[in-house]
């Protein structure tokens, strides 16, 4: 069987997040809202926006956002000028949880590659660097 970098990536990439939703207790989605909401925190973020990058239906989303509600992590506000809008945004509890999250992350790679010299890992960011240049110059 032939090498294939990137279907090698893309699984390096769904055991890691497995080991995330183990160790934090959240799903993957859950994970995906709270790092964008993370990332948008300055910004008026709306459910239609996380459906986008959640990339599942509107009542899927609402669902999870729901259960986020209930546990404290999120708050939910209706827009001032559409009230059928709503405003999602982490609560202080979902900002510590994002925090929590992002050291577990941390500690899982470096202990996934404690297994790597320094030189090997120095290669990876170097290729990685350069994948992601080629990638931004292909338009993504």
């Amino acid at each position: 069987m032939e090498n294939r970098f990137f279907i090698d990536l893309k699984y390096i990439s769904i055991c890691f997040d497995k080991l995330i939703e183990r160790k934090t207790g959240f799903t993957s989605a859950q994970l995906r809202i709270i790092g964008f909401l993370m990332q948008r925190r300055d910004d008026a973020v709306y459910q239609k926006d996380i459906e986008d990058i959640v990339g599942v239906s509107r009542a899927a989303v609402s669902a999870i956002l729901d259960k986020m509600e209930r546990a404290a992590l999120i708050i939910r506000r209706s827009s001032a000028y559409d009230k059928r809008m709503k405003r999602v945004s982490l609560s202080e509890q979902g900002v510590a949880a994002a925090h929590d999250v992002y050291k577990t992350m941390c500690s899982i790679e470096d202990e996934i590659c404690s297994c790597l010299t320094d030189g090997e890992m120095e290669t990876i960011f170097t290729v990685k660097s350069k994948l992601v240049s080629k990638l931004e110059e292909l338009g993504c």
